[in-house]
């Protein structure tokens, strides 16, 4: 039920995220570098329960990127006029309790899960895809600590035409998969959610990218509207981080 690809493919071919799992044609091995916290709510936002895929198990995909088919069903986020890009950002270096928090993701997603988080590192990343480097944040954690019931993962590139390709390889893996893929906006940025054991929405801003994966307990509608609200929430964060 999860997907095997941390917020890695998507994002990074990762974070997206659930996306926020192992990136195919990539070792993936990861290493806590945050400790578990609990209690401490996000300063700002709002946003809260069974396992949610990795936003990176979506994997990367060989072959070039193609486009994704629309969800009938999906309703597209209301339109948003795009700030102008900030550059210079490192996502990897913000810590992931000023992300999202319980009560975004209550908010967003209508789940309540454990207001406690761990940041890993990713330590090997594929440099063929223009990567650099790569975290995942887990939020709601499970019993041994190792997976979250929400996924984010950021994965940072050599530049931004690497950040866009790979989100497009990511978005064809889910579609090659069965996903229910559909286009919609995060703050008024291109994204794609894709609904195929729960939810994975995957973005690129910069030269990096953004995917977050939500577990199958929640509905598809609440996932397709959800997920980019919580997006939102995290990007706003980390660009003023």
């Amino acid at each position: 039920m999860r997907r095997h690809l941390v917020l890695a493919a998507a994002l990074s071919g990762v974070l997206l995220v659930s996306a926020c799992g192992s990136d195919t044609g990539t070792r993936r091995t990861v290493t806590a570098v945050v400790t578990v916290s609990s209690g401490a709510e996000v300063p700002s936002g709002s946003a809260d329960a069974s396992a949610a895929p990795d936003p990176a198990s979506s994997g990367e995909a060989s072959g070039s990127p193609a486009p994704s088919s629309e969800s009938p069903a999906a309703s597209a986020s209301p339109s948003v006029a795009a700030a102008p890009v900030v550059t210079g950002v490192d996502p990897l270096n913000v810590d992931c309790g000023a992300i999202i928090s319980a009560a975004d993701v209550k908010k967003a997603l209508n789940i309540d899960i454990p207001n406690d988080r761990l940041k890993v590192a990713v330590a090997e990343v594929n440099t063929d895809a223009g990567q650099t480097g790569s975290v995942r944040c887990l939020y709601g954690l499970s019993d041994d600590k190792k997976t979250g019931q929400v996924s984010l993962r950021l994965t940072a590139y050599t530049d931004a035409a690497a950040a866009q390709k790979q989100v497009g390889v990511t978005v064809q893996n889910e579609t090659d998969n069965g996903g229910q893929v559909s286009q919609t906006t995060v703050n008024g940025y291109p994204a794609t959610v894709a609904l195929r054991d729960g939810g994975l929405i995957v973005m690129d801003y910069d030269n990096w990218t953004l995917a977050i994966a939500a577990p199958a307990s929640v509905d598809p509608a609440t996932l397709t509207s959800g997920l980019p609200q919580l997006a939102g929430s995290a990007l706003t964060r980390i660009i003023k981080a």
